[in-house]
């Protein structure tokens, strides 16, 4: 009684010192369903499903099943899953596999370690395997009964000379012809227990030995990314009924636990970053506050460019402008550039009235003031007699036809 007081921890700790066994993602170092939670959290997520309570929800692709990505080896435990998944040492050797909708494959964490926990369907051409359910349970001496069934679409079948040494899911037979392979299989669940270690018996050694026509010699159980442990290191007692799930209600009070845990650590580790935040603060608002006298002298240089930006012409106040030289510049530069302007203006109206003034005489001449009115020009003519001889020089290019020396015609001589 005093035996069964002791915690998984205490155990755990000289397991071991017993074995030298390395942390990391390896069974033997998971044997608290608290471990679990830490060392698979990184690889997927903890959710409540339904009957099955807290499960493991891996982040895998589409398709993905349990015992597939991987290879089977024959150690001295009997047919061992090799996993390809980098958190498979946990997963593929405790517990067991359920598939539940939406999340599809879950994983319910148990104590209990086995080279792995599936079913068998096997014949002369093929061997398929399919997960034991959560609701599977076992003496301390094993199991041998009525084999576990599933659905077929559940079992991994492959070519039995190709089920050594050879990766699963590049040799995988099509799920569609899993029922027809399922019909005339042998259908088999068997664990031994020895030396207080669980042990599978799977398709025998021979008969795969004769398909593949070579000689299947155990290898060592270090080549596999996990480790035994036995049943009392699960707390397993003699005589009693042995789950390969841990109860719900285990399994909900340690996710709890390690919940409350989580958010305690993520609210120490939240409350360190604003301290330091808040220190980092302080000096840097000191060191961006300037003197006084630089303080002033930037607010009256922000005065006049805004002043400046604002209303073009300069003010006296905003004295201050002219340490900009580009101000300076542009000021010393405006009345130079100001006159060119109207300088070709002029040239331009000197020019225009050039080519309107010849075409004016071709028109017909002005018609004359009526009688009794004396014109315009007669009136300024006799009030000033000084522009007079200005006036008749205007009308005399127009009497065109009139030629200044007449040539006689030819048929006239000129002494004639």
């Amino acid at each position: 009684m005093q035996r069964h007081r002791i915690s998984f921890a205490a155990v755990l700790v000289g397991a071991l010192l017993l074995l030298g066994i390395s942390s990391g993602l390896y069974a033997s170092v998971a044997v608290s369903i608290s471990v679990f939670h830490e060392q698979l959290a990184p690889y997927g997520r903890w959710v409540m499903a339904g009957s099955y309570g807290n499960v493991w929800v891996p982040r895998v692709a589409a398709g993905w099943a349990p015992y597939v990505d991987g290879e089977w080896v024959y150690t001295g435990y009997g047919w061992t899953w090799d996993s390809d998944d980098p958190w498979g040492g946990v997963p593929c050797h405790y517990g067991s596999w359920a598939w539940v909708d939406p999340y599809g494959w879950v994983w319910t964490p148990g104590a209990v370690w086995a080279p792995a926990w599936v079913t068998w369907a096997y014949t002369g051409e093929y061997v398929g395997w399919a997960p034991i359910p959560p609701s599977f349970a076992l003496s301390v001496t094993g199991y041998v009964g009525t084999p576990v069934v599933l659905a077929t679409t559940r079992y991994c079948f492959v070519p039995a000379r190709q089920f050594v040494g050879v990766r699963v899911n590049s040799v995988r037979v099509p799920v569609e012809r899993n029922a027809a392979i399922f019909s005339s299989a042998v259908k088999t669940t068997n664990f031994r227990v020895s030396g207080g270690v669980v042990r599978t018996v799977g398709p025998p050694a021979a008969q795969i030995e004769k398909v593949t026509a070579r000689k299947i010699a155990p290898v060592s159980i270090d080549r596999v990314k996990t480790r035994p442990t036995t049943l009392d290191q699960a707390g397993a007692r003699s005589g009693s009924r042995v789950a390969v799930a841990a109860p719900a209600a285990e399994r909900e009070r340690i996710a709890a636990a390690n919940a409350e845990a989580v958010t305690k650590q993520a609210a120490k580790k939240g409350s360190a970053p604003k301290a330091e935040k808040t220190r980092a603060e302080a000096p840097t608002t000191a060191s961006k506050a300037p003197p006084p006298k630089p303080a002033a002298h930037a607010e009256e240089k922000t005065t006049s460019a805004e002043h400046h930006e604002a209303k073009p012409a300069p003010k006296p106040q905003t004295k201050p402008a002219p340490e900009k030289p580009s101000a300076q510049v542009a000021k010393k530069t405006a009345p130079k550039t100001a006159p060119k302007e109207p300088s070709r203006t002029e040239v331009a109206k000197k020019t225009a009235p050039k080519p309107e003034a010849k075409p004016a005489p071709k028109k017909a001449p002005p018609a004359e003031p009526p009688a009794g009115k004396p014109s315009e020009e007669t009136r300024v003519a006799s009030h000033d007699t000084r522009h007079a001889p200005a006036r008749p020089a205007k009308p005399a290019p127009k009497p065109k036809p009139q030629p200044e020396h007449p040539q006689p015609p030819k048929d006239e001589k000129p002494g004639e």
